[in-house]
């Protein structure tokens, strides 16, 4: 590639009678390095090229060759097709990848297509989140961003080379706070047998829980401190950063490829809502004398600790991140055997596929099945389910008393009423923005930072239900009518956490479903 690339940026430099010197100047890329270039013992990357591309007066796809893949940090851009003033290139992106280009000097409009994936794409101050299937168009002569949402993204980008005026975008600003109502359903201490459970179902009633040590008490002390107006990061977060320096997380399954696992084990429990459900998993476990359980998809295995705390259970994790095998606190098991008598689920109904009818295979006949799971608000169409998610999702990121990106967020709530297109548009850029903050603040125990850790968490969480991608969230009447399908009776349900109003609507849940 060297050979050829320096060979043409010779040759078009010559004929403009520069010389090397001239065009450093004029590209910003040193004169050692265009020399390396020219000479094929330096290989550009996709940044430089486009410099002198700029420079030149010509286009990115007349100094490349369609036998060459430009890399570039996790970014390869391919020339696949040139004819007259287009030009389409193909363009992957890793998981966790972004590029952010200078505006080029000749104008482009730029037209990507997403083929796999979701990408945040577009002007670094009116990015556009797409997903495979979706296009996004824009005007390639201010500094824009392709960034990678999740896990790998592909996209074929048409370049249209003719001048084009930037137009001034106008923001939507709603900074209502939305209505929303905060039902749940509160636990009685009667009759509870376990001194601690019932400490903490008094906790959980009274909003307010004293740290003895315990990792249950750690979170709810901290969160019920950080939803009062006073963020607090429990010490979790504290020996969670000390102990996963260093270790790196490879990308075998589905949810590795998409969610970043270090953020998410160090991260996560700054959920709101998050400790609670243990406490409710743990009061129908012991109300049914249930000694022994199955906990599928423990990824950092948090709750499954907090069960133990609270009350007398053998927990065994079926885990089939190899991540989270390696540092789980708790027995993890290939599969789940047949015949068991209780599987609980914090989560991982939405990531697992066929979960529910594996469950019901799984159990013995009269065995107990605890779902804990975040649900949205019923839909009748898809732009619905969209315009739920988000605003589900931003639901527990507006109880967090930050003033980061807060009006922001507002205005996206209010938005997705009326337009989701513009409600997608404020929240890719409050998702690169963040990003931009806490790439190099992956370890952190600053209070702000670590939460904005968390919502970078949440971001990607919600942007990948939009595109249906790992997240699957559905409402808790589809859930239920899904169970009831593959003989799954429901006995209980609780609502743990709001994001919406009544008991049915989004939030945190607990199911307790009995096999008939």
């Amino acid at each position: 590639m060297g050979y050829d690339v320096g060979s043409r940026i010779a040759e078009l430099r010559e004929k403009r009678g520069l010389s090397l010197t001239a065009l450093a100047k004029l590209s910003g890329v040193s004169k050692s390095t265009l020399w390396g270039i020219e000479r094929g013992e330096v290989v550009p990357t996709v940044s430089t090229l486009w410099n002198i591309a700029n420079a030149l007066g010509v286009t990115f796809g007349e100094l490349i060759t369609y036998d060459i893949v430009v890399k570039e940090e996790g970014v390869e851009v391919r020339l696949i097709e040139r004819e007259g003033n287009r030009e389409v290139y193909l363009m992957r992106l890793e998981g966790g990848s972004y590029r952010r280009a200078s505006g080029h000097a000749n104008s482009p409009v730029e037209v990507v297509h997403v083929i796999k994936g979701a990408m945040i794409v577009g002007p670094v101050d009116a990015p556009l989140f797409v997903w495979a299937g979706k296009t996004a168009r824009f005007y390639g002569g201010v500094d824009h961003i392709y960034m990678a949402v999740g896990g790998e993204a592909e996209a074929v980008v048409t370049m249209w080379y003719f001048s084009r005026p930037a137009r001034r975008r106008v923001w939507y600003v709603d900074t209502r706070e939305p209505a929303r109502g905060k039902y749940r359903d509160l636990l009685s201490p009667e009759g509870v047998r376990s001194e601690k459970l019932a400490r903490a179902i008094k906790a959980i009633n009274n909003r307010v829980a004293h740290d003895d040590g315990s990792l249950l008490f750690d979170v709810l002390s901290s969160e019920f401190k950080t939803l009062s107006g006073e963020p607090t990061l429990p010490k979790v977060v504290y020996k969670s950063v000390e102990r996963l320096k260093g270790v790196s997380a490879e990308k075998a399954t589905s949810f590795e490829r998409n969610i970043d696992v270090i953020r998410y084990y160090i991260y996560e429990p700054l959920r709101p809502g998050y400790a609670e459900q243990a406490v409710y998993v743990a009061y129908e476990l012991e109300r049914r004398g249930v000694g022994e359980v199955i906990s599928i998809g423990c990824g950092p295995a948090y709750r499954e600790v907090m069960l133990k705390e609270l009350i007398p259970v053998d927990v065994k994790c079926v885990e089939p991140s190899p991540f989270f095998k390696q540092l789980s606190p708790v027995p993890v098991i290939d599969g789940v055997p047949q015949g068991v008598n209780a599987i609980v689920s914090f989560g991982s109904p939405r990531h697992t596929a066929n979960f529910l009818k594996m469950a019901s295979e799984k159990l013995k006949s009269g065995g107990v099945l605890i779902v804990s799971d975040e649900f949205i608000d019923d839909y009748a169409s898809e732009g619905a389910r969209r315009r739920n998610v988000i605003k589900h999702h931003l639901g527990y990121l507006l109880d967090i008393p930050l003033v980061s990106y807060r009006d922001e967020m507002l205005s996206a709530y209010n938005a997705s009423y009326k337009n989701l297109s513009l409600s997608l548009r404020i929240l890719s850029r409050v998702y690169y923005e963040v990003y931009e903050r806490v790439k190099t603040e992956l370890y952190t125990t600053d209070v702000e930072m670590a939460f904005l850790n968390f919502y970078f968490l949440e971001l990607t969480a919600m942007l990948l239900g939009v595109a249906y991608i790992e997240e699957r969230k559905t409402s808790v009447e589809r859930f239920i009518s899904e169970a009831s399908e593959v003989g799954l009776r429901l006995e209980a349900h609780y609502k743990v956490y709001s994001t919406g109003w009544g008991k049915a609507g989004a939030g945190t849940h607990v199911l307790v479903f009995v096999k008939t």
